[in-house]
């Protein structure tokens, strides 16, 4: 974490509020240098507050916080992006919910880490492009949300034996690590079959930016192996 003194001033993308006493928001937030932290936004709920408009979920904002002697006080708040095609489309406020409640998850409290704050921000844009698929968007953020975090799964070489991996159909394992070569998955019943296409795509994301990924057509078939193998591994990290 970094060093602060009592007050702070941050880029901040908010996770979560609850109502909090008669007319405050405590805010969940994710930081690029200060981790996630909690604040409360004193006021938020009464409709001539300042910052009524500016503690909206999934937006970004700066704040001026001070350390309170329980919790974190937000003292000057401002919008800085509203990624407005998030709040009036129910299938993209779903995704960008799926999003911050996997940073929240998987982010320790006050622990730096820009790389996922900038991912999420990142994301949250995504969800804001005309005609994107947004099953290609989520599968492509939670792979890099893995490697982010510290998990990223094994897809160049078997994650039992370390040999480089074939191009041909292969098997995965969350408990192990990733994907698992045919000879080293015999008699594993745990294993989730990857067919050759599915693990060519797994390997697409890593290689490629978003814009370089983003006009991939997949098929049903796809999205339900991409989708399957991934949450595997973020069900098996989260229990």
């Amino acid at each position: 974490m970094t060093d602060r003194s009592r007050t702070f001033k941050t880029p901040a993308v908010i996770l979560r509020r609850t109502d909090f006493g008669e007319a405050d928001r405590l805010l969940t937030l994710l930081t690029p240098h200060y981790g996630k932290i909690r604040a409360i936004a004193k006021g938020a709920r009464r409709p001539t507050s300042r910052s009524a408009g500016h503690v909206e979920l999934y937006t970004v904002v700066e704040m001026v916080i001070g350390e309170g002697r329980n919790l974190n006080i937000v003292t000057q708040i401002d919008l800085i992006e509203p990624f407005l095609a998030l709040h009036d489309d129910l299938n993209r406020i779903a995704y960008a919910n799926l999003f911050a409640e996997l940073i929240d998850r998987f982010s320790v409290d006050n622990e730096e880490n820009p790389r996922a704050y900038g991912l999420l921000v990142a994301g949250l844009g995504w969800l804001c492009e005309p005609e994107i698929d947004l099953r290609l968007a989520a599968r492509y953020f939670e792979l890099h949300l893995l490697e982010v975090m510290g998990y990223a799964p094994s897809l160049f070489e078997c994650a039992v034996s370390g040999e480089e991996l074939q191009p041909e159909d292969q098997f995965y394992s969350a408990e192990d690590g990733g994907v698992v070569s045919a000879s080293h998955a015999v008699g594993h019943s745990y294993m989730i079959g990857l067919p050759l296409n599915d693990f060519k795509i797994l390997r697409h994301f890593t290689r490629y930016e978003w814009a370089e990924v983003k006009n991939l057509k997949l098929r049903p078939e796809n999205h339900f192996k991409l989708e399957q193998v991934l949450h595997s591994t973020i069900m098996y990290l989260l229990e």
